[in-house]
């Protein structure tokens, strides 16, 4: 029986288990993936007691992946200059490396699935944490027209703005925000506490793709509060979860699982 987990806070709504588990049915891998709740200042020792446990490695969400990243022994692809871990994976010999698949999983789903291409679009991405961090290398990556960055502290937004190196990624104030967008992506964790990052209306259009990383069993408030704006296209952040954990996946086992194949099997 392998061990593997998601450490966050809160935990209790991560599906992480249920899609591991039908990735590793398709292998035939005996596997158990935990959803663990990490109090504030606990991640390293949850960390650690994994390793004692001989876990495979964990996955880590919301508050702590740019905390992971001090935890790790070594850090792997892009994921030292984006500054957030959301994959750990421990060695035998206890090492532990980090790595990011947030953006392989947003890309996978926009592009390949929900047929959303980025390039000279005019895009808004809201927030300035880990999840925005994760994430806004690979969307400066694919060239949109302009890509404008919002975030309720907009001292974080120039922050992260200035650490991206790139002239075509501009921190904006709401007033600042230059009408409708053609994709605004929430990045913030509003969502989970029932609350809507407060923009003005006019960002958003009828034709407006809006996609929000979190996700819920019934529509996210973000995506409500553009619904009641009139966005006919909407998305939640479930495709780009389980794209990222078959990247993970891949990461633990070298073995690329069929993601249509669950997506199917969740949705029915």
């Amino acid at each position: 029986m392998i061990k593997l987990a998601v450490l966050g806070n809160p935990i209790g709504h991560s599906r992480s288990p249920e899609i591991h588990g039908l990735f590793a049915q398709q292998f035939g891998i005996a596997l158990d993936y935990q959803k663990v709740l990490v109090p504030e200042q606990g991640l390293a020792e949850a960390v650690a007691e994994l390793v004692r446990q001989g876990a495979r490695g964990c996955n880590i969400t919301v508050p702590f992946k740019a905390d992971a990243l001090a935890l790790c022994n070594e850090i792997k692809g892009g994921a030292a200059s984006l500054g957030v871990i959301n994959t750990l994976d421990f060695s035998p010999d206890g090492a532990v490396h980090g790595y990011n698949t947030d953006a392989q999983g947003l890309m996978t789903d926009l592009k390949d699935h929900l047929q959303q291409s980025i390039q000279d679009r005019k895009v808004l991405l809201i927030g300035a944490g880990g999840a925005a961090q994760g994430v806004v290398s690979a969307l400066i990556g694919e060239a949109p027209e302009t890509l404008h960055l919002w975030n309720r502290t907009h001292q974080r937004a120039e922050q992260l703005a200035g650490l991206s190196r790139s002239a075509g990624l501009q921190a904006k104030t709401s007033a600042q925000l230059d009408g409708q967008y053609d994709l605004i992506i929430n990045a913030t964790a509003a969502g989970l506490k029932g609350s809507v990052p407060d923009l003005p209306s006019r960002i958003i259009g009828p034709e407006s793709f809006c996609y929000d990383l979190s996700y819920s069993h019934t529509e996210t408030p973000f995506l409500q509060w553009a619904a009641s704006l009139g966005a006919r296209h909407r998305a939640d952040g479930f495709g780009m979860l389980i794209e990222q954990a078959a990247a993970a996946f891949h990461i633990w086992f070298g073995l690329s699982p069929d993601t249509q194949v669950v997506r199917a099997e969740i949705a029915s």
